[in-house]
């Protein structure tokens, strides 16, 4: 990264004037918005839920119609806002303060300002002086938001301003790029919600933090960890000036997606607790599966719109992979459905070895192909032949427990087939049910 540099032509200005200040070259201009991707929640949510639930549930209604494309940016603040009429300008501040800010900011603002970077804040829901004053706590070069009208220290309910307007990001980002000699190549947004999507299309690289759906399936990157030093290594990757450096921002990358698939496997191998339990509470087993399906959509439904269902989402969060981040993640669903088809539809003992095989032999492939998988399968190059060689012999060794040799064998041929094809998530589901059926029509009744 280049550090930031002073021309000499304007260096001896400011020591011959002091009225002159100083003329910065900026690398580049980096723009956050502010709720959903510095605050951790919304500060017009936070504000309504000091007004009672009911204020809090017309706010947050009011929200959702705004995400859905039902209502503009401008409608949603200016009705928010009038029913914020009357709140001191104290309590609001107290309010501001207290929201959480996204772990590791101060840092990693800081490291961008001392590598060329002018980092600027800019929100259409925050008030002006909170948003420049964020701006001073944080180290970044400004801060912009909107007007609110006060009479005797009290909101009045008006707001005001060009970040109100349609476009007024945009119009507001361009007036600095001129200023600074940059251009929209030269601009990094990091957003969260829809109200951004136009300065996304602009912008060089974009970046969605706990992004809405509407964001997250435009975003180049995602950050969905709540660390903003995230953002370090995206832009590692992004400024590598050789191969040494992009080597290194991608290797954190590559360690990064290890840890995130052993934790993957450690919650895929929990399925094969599903048979033991089933022996002794069978419907209590079969109701807690499908709840844990209905649960793991809402949360999934949580995720891809920048929220976090308590416990549950941020166990998924960990261990989804880069290709699932920008929709719902089906490798659970299809697991726990396939484990449940499974109960519901073989004898208990052919269960049993089925549910074991797809939680031990598809972790076997999985872990072989990443650390050894060097030869790849030719009907489907995602996956490699020392993988399925690990799936056949896990699957066998599992049928082996209950079963003879030949019908362990066959069924972890099948199995080990089923696993190398290019079904997605769908072997999940099709290996146990289809290791299932060739028990049956070998008569494992």
């Amino acid at each position: 990264m280049v550090p930031i540099t002073i021309t000499p032509q304007n260096l001896t200005q400011s020591v011959s004037s002091h009225s002159t200040p100083l003329q910065i070259t900026w690398k580049k201009l980096v723009v956050m918005d502010v709720d959903g991707v510095l605050f951790k929640g919304q500060f017009i949510l936070h504000v309504a839920r000091s007004l009672g639930i009911l204020v809090y549930i017309r706010t947050a209604l009011l929200c959702l119609l705004f995400n859905m494309d039902k209502m503009s940016i401008h409608t949603l603040i200016t009705r928010v806002y009038a029913r914020f009429q009357g709140i001191m300008l104290g309590q609001a501040q107290r309010i501001y303060e207290n929201i959480p800010v996204i772990v590791r900011a101060r840092e990693t603002i800081a490291t961008l300002r001392n590598h060329g970077y002018l980092v600027v804040f800019i929100s259409s829901g925050v008030p002006d002086p909170f948003v420049k004053d964020l701006a001073a706590r944080l180290s970044a070069n400004h801060g912009y938001g909107i007007g609110i009208d006060t009479n005797a220290d009290r909101l009045t309910g008006v707001v005001f301003g060009p970040l109100l307007k349609p476009g007024g990001k945009k119009d507001l980002i361009e007036e600095m790029l001129v200023k600074n000699n940059l251009s929209w190549q030269d601009t990094i947004v990091l957003v969260d919600d829809r109200n951004n999507i136009d300065i996304m299309e602009k912008a060089g690289i974009n970046i969605g933090v706990n992004a809405h759906y509407a964001v997250r399936k435009r975003a180049q990157y995602l950050i969905d960890s709540g660390n903003l030093s995230e953002m370090l290594d995206i832009m590692d990757v992004e400024d590598a000036d050789s191969y040494k450096t992009l080597f290194a921002g991608m290797r954190k990358q590559f360690a990064h997606s290890w840890y995130q698939e052993i934790r993957r496997k450690f919650l895929h191998v929990l399925i094969a607790f599903a048979p033991v339990f089933a022996h002794f509470i069978y419907h209590t087993t079969l109701i807690t599966l499908f709840s844990i399906v209905i649960v793991y959509l809402i949360s999934e439904g949580l995720r891809i719109n920048g929220y976090s269902l308590p416990l549950f989402g941020g166990v998924t969060k960990s261990s989804i992979r880069k290709l699932e981040e920008r929709g719902i993640a089906y490798g659970p669903i299809t697991l726990v459905l396939g484990a449940c088809l499974c109960l519901l539809c073989f004898p208990l003992h052919i269960a049993s070895t089925v549910i074991w095989i797809v939680a031990f032999a598809d972790t076997a492939a999985a872990m072989v192909g990443m650390s050894m998988g060097n030869h790849r399968i030719p009907y489907n190059i995602k996956k490699s032949i020392e993988g399925s060689l690990a799936a056949l012999t896990v699957a066998f060794l599992c049928g082996w427990i209950s079963l003879p040799f030949f019908p362990a064998l066959l069924t972890a041929f099948f199995s080990s087939i089923i696993e190398s094809l290019p079904l997605r998530s769908l072997d999940n589901l099709l290996m146990p049910l289809g290791a299932g059926m060739i028990l049956l029509c070998l008569g494992y009744f």
